[in-house]
């Protein structure tokens, strides 16, 4: 699925600075858009939202400042971003800003970076009574039968039997079209045109598996800071605007302090609650990124980023 014709020009190269929540990505991306003279764009799925800057860990005003930054803050509620949007947005941006090369895509949500590097395929429109019927379906609590319907289908599809948000998208297009999602996915894949145009590498910032006690410290600093800049008073606003069931409110830390703020979780527990599901959150990145064996890894709690500026540079003064 592409939505723009982009005729990449010489100079425009693109750096992807990915890892898990609160590994300082933003930090390292703006040092290098300062060092070498670029753009920072945004692949945070919770950093699009207007007035969830706390929540969400957003760049400061003052960093918002040093370097020009993009696709922060632009959507207001009750939108809902998806991946689909986000490819629109950022091909548009593309086209119709003058940006400043190379640009920095910083974010730490694995389905949109790998939505933009390898490109989506269409999904044709399927009959709300089809979509009805295999919700009920897993209400009645059919999971098992639905999924082995999918595999008897389709043996190729690699879905989990737990991710039923996929499972029941591809048997909707099964049951309304006879047609396989795997067999979308293939023609995406046998096709340059929906992948990222751009020449690109991608860089990360993570900790290693003895350091977890000094992240989780990370992390409990940094909601403590979250809680003092005023997240509380963030989430209550929109809950008071009617919008309790707005999507981004369902996101680590912005969730924990919507229970808080309906009475279904104790302000002694709040904290701790964040925190645990922060960490849960960066376990469920790390092992998406794991996968990816051209990232090139920076330690966080390593002042040495030398390794990291000297593979940008070269990047930068290569021919690709």
């Amino acid at each position: 699925m592409r939505y723009f014709v982009i005729q990449p020009q010489s100079n425009q190269k693109a750096i992807f600075v990915v890892g898990p929540t609160a590994a300082g990505k933003s930090d390292l991306a703006l040092g290098l858009a300062i060092k070498f003279g670029g753009s920072i764009v945004n692949i945070d799925s919770v950093q699009f939202y207007k007035g969830l800057e706390i929540g969400s860990a957003a760049p400061s005003a003052d960093d918002l400042k040093k370097v020009p930054h993009y696709l922060y803050s632009y959507l207001n509620a009750p939108v809902e971003q998806t991946a689909g949007q986000y490819l629109r947005d950022f091909y548009q941006l593309v086209e119709t800003q003058s940006l400043k090369w190379p640009i920095f895509i910083v974010g730490g949500t694995g389905f949109y970076i790998q939505a933009l590097e390898k490109g989506m395929y269409d999904v044709p429109e399927v009959s709300p009574e089809i979509k009805q019927a295999i919700l009920d379906e897993y209400v009645q609590g059919r999971s098992e039968a639905l999924y082995q319907e999918l595999k008897e289908f389709d043996p190729e599809s690699e879905l989990h039997f737990n991710d039923h948000y996929r499972v029941g998208r591809a048997l909707e297009v099964k049951r309304a079209f006879g047609l396989k999602m795997s067999e979308f996915k293939k023609k995406q894949e046998d096709s340059n045109k929906s992948k990222f145009p751009f020449p690109y590498i991608k860089i990360g910032q993570t900790f290693h598996s003895d350091q977890k006690e000094l992240f989780t410290a990370r992390v409990e600093q940094r909601t403590q800071k979250m809680l003092d800049q005023g997240i509380i008073q963030e989430v209550d606003y929109f809950l008071k605007q009617g919008f309790k069931d707005w999507a981004p409110l369902s996101s680590v830390g912005l969730n924990e302090v919507k229970q808080y703020l309906l009475g279904e979780l104790s302000q002694e527990n709040l904290k701790p609650m964040i925190v645990q599901s922060t960490m849960q959150l960066v376990k469920k990145q790390k092992t998406w990124f794991k996968r990816d064996a051209s990232i090139l890894w920076s330690d966080v709690f390593s002042s040495d980023q030398s390794q990291i500026y000297r593979r940008v540079q070269d990047f930068l003064k290569s021919d690709v």
